[in-house]
């Protein structure tokens, strides 16, 4: 049986950033610098600091402030890296020392943020498969579900391209899963969501996310069964797949390959789908180790995931960040 090919991979992705400045012009040139390094800019804005890290919640990944401001201890549910920046002096800030510095700072900001990307790889991954009508079957599915276990998802929807960004906020501020697009460079990381992108073809060679200027094979987008294989081929024994509410029959082919890998298919029972094709069509031409509604699927995960850990303590429910 396979398992994944990591040596000598590292993880390339650079952290998403928050910007929290009261000085708007210092905010402007700030941004400036740090887009000019390539770095994605979630949040820019003089919110108070508690105020801020509410607002972004999990979709930033490091945080840059004045140090002067900066507080002794992060709030409870952030575990982003935090990076000092000193942009408080105004007659400076536009200078080539300056921008030196930021770039300075920004550099081992990165180096550190993919440390704790390295140190935090998955060894186990789970494919979530769906279309039509399995949103909310994934959203139900995630919010009773603990993150802190060592299992990654990649969620494969088929959906349009200007709704995929949905998909991470929703996942984001309805679950305590880490959810993301699937950003070259990135590594399947214990906690997270990895939501493949339908306009453009990913792959997943020794756990981490390459993007490729080839579209996807066959009429679906993003196309399951091509995320399976790459899943099934990497990961073996440790890829789960979980079949959601949908149409078609993208994930026949991939929930076979995961099973002859030895790993673990489970599809919602076609009486809990909102649209049972996909489901009832895996069923029949697939394969399949455990048919249930979500609650039962959370359940199957569950002894699924102690089996692979080796004991039997993984929760199937965690408090939900981001809810009063």
């Amino acid at each position: 049986m396979t398992s994944p090919k990591r040596e000598g991979i590292s993880c390339t992705a650079l952290p998403r950033i928050g910007i929290v400045l009261a000085d708007m012009r210092q905010r402007v040139a700030l941004r400036r610098v740090v887009e000019n390094c390539g770095f994605d800019v979630i949040h820019c804005s003089g919110l108070a600091w508690e105020r801020a890290v509410k607002a972004a919640g999990s979709e930033v990944d490091a945080w840059l402030m004045d140090e002067n401001k900066v507080l002794a201890t992060l709030p409870s549910t952030v575990k982003q890296p935090l990076l000092v920046c000193n942009v408080c002096f105004v007659g400076e800030f536009q200078s080539s020392h300056w921008h030196r510095l930021i770039e300075q700072k920004l550099n081992a900001l990165t180096r550190g943020y993919q440390r704790i990307c390295e140190a935090n790889r998955a060894k186990n991954v789970c494919l979530l498969a769906a279309s039509a009508g399995g949103l909310h079957a994934v959203r139900a599915f995630l919010e009773g579900l603990d993150s802190s276990q060592d299992v990654a998802f990649v969620y494969a929807q088929h959906i349009e391209a200007e709704q995929a960004e949905q998909l991470v906020k929703m996942i984001t501020r309805n679950t305590q899963w880490q959810a993301q697009m699937a950003i070259a460079g990135n590594l399947l990381t214990i906690g997270s969501v990895t939501v493949v992108p339908p306009e453009r073809r990913i792959t997943l060679a020794n756990g981490i996310v390459a993007t490729r200027s080839s579209p996807w094979p066959g009429p679906y987008s993003p196309n399951i069964d091509a995320v399976a294989a790459e899943l099934a081929s990497e990961y073996g024994l440790a890829c789960g797949m979980i079949v959601f509410s949908g149409m078609g029959d993208d994930g026949v082919v991939g929930s076979r390959l995961i099973c002859e890998k030895g790993g673990s298919v489970m599809v919602q029972s076609p009486a809990d789908c909102t649209v049972p094709a996909l489901s009832e069509v895996v069923l029949k031409h697939g394969a399949f180790n455990h048919c249930g509604n979500v609650d039962q699927l959370r359940k199957a995960f569950v002894a699924w995931l102690n089996t692979r850990l080796g004991h039997g303590n993984v929760s199937s429910r965690g408090a939900v960040y981001g809810n009063e």
